[in-house]
């Protein structure tokens, strides 16, 4: 039923249009907009919400690597050779298939946004909703997943919302549990690469090629350990050297976002590329994962409260 209903959505994306509307809908979980979220949050308006989207965003990113590589669902046009993916999509759609990565990343964030402002900002909850269901429809609408792919990603990212205010209410400002998180959550994205890193995958071939390169499959081992080392590294770093303040003035607010985006910007015009050509697969990646959400987290802060130590801002 899942397939027939894919061909039916690729049936309506081949005879009427809608390739180009959803495939930009798709991106928008990578996006600069959903960067900026958390980051200005973060940085200038409330820390334990900007907290609570990156928990959310780069555990489930790392819960997300954990299934995918136990399960090893191959992607949905390998199931029916009636199925013909969006080539856009197809062509960035690497690993497995089961659960949707964009789809979890667009819950944490933007499902994360309207779950921590529910009560005080309960209008958030039907844009940000409509938002998530766009995404998830999107990858099924490209061809690139299938309903569970998108539906369970969905449920385990709300299920994670109320696990992260749990555990980041139980941390608060007690700093000694703040460093037993710090050493919990170390632990466990470590042995997560691990586990990813030294299993066995599958290596069934389809016309010609393998399905899933083991090589690639292991590389996403280095992609779950750079977001949860950025996180767990990041929030206890700050927390500890650095604790800034967000009640700041619209001045120094706005300092903060051209600081932090001049420093994002600068990773992803200038250090991605070289590390791309100098790094193999799996280092670029776990940089590519790592390097975006330490510096929100830690070097960014480290910068613009030097600044402002600086010149008395």
């Amino acid at each position: 039923m899942d397939i027939d209903y894919l061909i039916f959505l690729q049936g309506l994306r081949e005879n009427y249009g809608g390739e180009t509307f959803f495939a930009l809908v798709s991106v928008l979980p990578k996006s600069p907009l959903t960067a900026a979220i958390p980051a200005i949050l973060f940085w200038c308006i409330n820390k334990p919400a900007g907290i609570f989207l990156l928990f959310n965003a780069t555990c489930g990113r790392v819960i997300n690597e954990l299934i995918k590589g136990t399960l090893c669902v191959y992607r949905p046009w390998f199931k029916d050779v009636e199925l013909i993916p969006a080539e856009a999509a197809q062509a960035k759609a690497s690993s497995w298939s089961f659960p949707s990565g964009h789809t979890q990343f667009a819950t944490a964030i933007y499902g994360g946004f309207a779950f921590f402002y529910r009560k005080t900002l309960p209008k958030l909850i039907v844009p940000c909703a409509a938002i998530v269901l766009l995404v998830a429809f999107s990858r099924n609408f490209l061809g690139v997943h299938t309903p569970q792919d998108v539906l369970f990603a969905i449920l385990y990212s709300v299920g994670l919302f109320f696990v992260a205010e749990k555990i980041l209410a139980w941390i608060g400002r007690d700093t000694e549990r703040q460093f037993i998180f710090f050493i919990v959550g170390l632990v466990v994205v470590a042995a997560i690469f691990m586990y990813l890193y030294f299993k066995p995958y599958p290596e069934e071939i389809f016309n010609g090629q393998l399905i899933v390169d083991p090589l690639m499959a292991r590389a996403d081992a280095f992609d779950a350990l750079g977001f949860g080392l950025a996180f767990f590294l990041g929030q206890f770093l700050e927390q500890k050297f650095i604790n800034f303040k967000t009640k700041v003035t619209p001045i120094t607010r706005l300092r903060r976002i051209i600081i932090g985006f001049a420093v994002l910007g600068v990773i992803a015009v200038a250090i991605y590329p070289l590390l791309k050509i100098f790094l193999g697969i799996g280092a670029y990646k776990f940089f590519k994962a790592f390097l975006p959400f330490f510096s929100i987290l830690f070097v960014i802060p480290l910068i613009f409260t030097k600044v402002e130590e600086r010149f008395k801002l």
